[in-house]
């Protein structure tokens, strides 16, 4: 089932929370929603095996910070995990010491039902963000989001499994992004960054007029210059003010196929991070489609 924040709140994750009877794993970028910390003790209480990897650098987070966040995290009584190495060492040929890959997935699992979208655990992403979750008992899934975490949670490589069932960063995600955006006709997307990546980028604008694109009003100078690039293309692109809502979803809906997850169009995302999305269809293309048409409608032509 498809939520739509910030409506939903954390509800659906608190969910799946109260119903596990044995264990939950949390693999998120962040976590300091009190909500979920408060059901997540509870779950602990009534004898649930909990255990939890976030991010140990979060960009732009001072360490005490972090340490904060993971000592509310430990007051659950869950069992906390930093990402592993290979998620924070410095991406290879980086050209510069501050480009990082991070632990930038957003998932929560029971071990017969999982959720997975664009949002954080924090109190802004069920609040003041635009953000999607998608809720399923999909074995295939459960048991491919479950592989990513034990692989994770040992620091070895994803399954070839996951990565055929879900849209998996590092390794397959840009190809999986691909088939979405190449589909025939219009597609519509909602993402808070633009790239540099010029596969992707690319082929959004080989889409011309069958784009519409929101991005937030914060953008970059060089996303700045991307929109620019598509918008030559023929592609439409329009702006969402920060306030009162905050587009960080990532989001890409056509008429055949649909994307959520937490990827953005970003050669880090797609190519160094731990990412994790589903590919949709059916009757949820209509509701991102439906959200989306508010949202363009909310939303500014850009200018130049």
């Amino acid at each position: 089932m498809l939520y739509i924040e910030p409506h939903a709140g954390p509800a659906p994750i608190i969910q799946i929370i109260r119903q596990a009877k044995r264990e939950i794993d949390v693999g998120v970028y962040y976590l300091s929603d009190r909500p979920i910390l408060n059901v997540l003790r509870a779950a602990r209480k009534r004898g649930v095996d909990v255990r939890v990897i976030i991010e140990g650098k979060p960009y732009g987070m001072k360490p005490w910070q972090v340490k904060k966040e993971e000592r509310a995290i430990q007051a659950t009584g869950a069992t906390l995990h930093l990402a592993p190495y290979r998620f924070t060492s410095p991406l290879q040929g980086a050209s510069h010491g501050d480009q990082y890959a991070f632990y930038h997935a957003k998932y929560l699992c029971n071990g017969h039902e999982c959720e997975i979208g664009t949002a954080n655990f924090d109190w802004s992403a069920f609040h003041r963000n635009r953000e999607y979750l998608y809720v399923t008992k999909n074995s295939a899934v459960v048991q491919a989001a479950h592989a990513v975490f034990v692989a994770d949670w040992n620091n070895q490589r994803a399954s070839a499994f996951a990565h055929r069932v879900l849209v998996l960063s590092p390794g397959t995600s840009a190809v999986q992004l691909l088939q979405v955006i190449n589909q025939p006709g219009p597609i519509d997307v909602e993402s808070e960054e633009l790239g540099p990546y010029r596969l992707i980028l690319d082929a959004l604008a080989t889409k011309g007029r069958d784009l519409r694109m929101i991005l937030p009003s914060s953008i970059s100078e060089k996303d700045k210059q991307d929109v620019q690039y598509l918008r030559a293309h023929g592609c439409q692109i329009r702006l969402m003010p920060k306030k009162p809502l905050y587009m960080h979803a990532k989001m890409i809906a056509g008429s055949r196929l649909a994307f959520i997850g937490s990827e953005n169009f970003t050669q880090t995302s797609l190519q160094a991070n731990r990412e994790m999305g589903l590919i949709l269809n059916g009757t949820d293309i209509g509701k991102l489609q439906g959200r989306f048409d508010r949202d363009w409608g909310r939303s500014s032509p850009t200018s130049g």
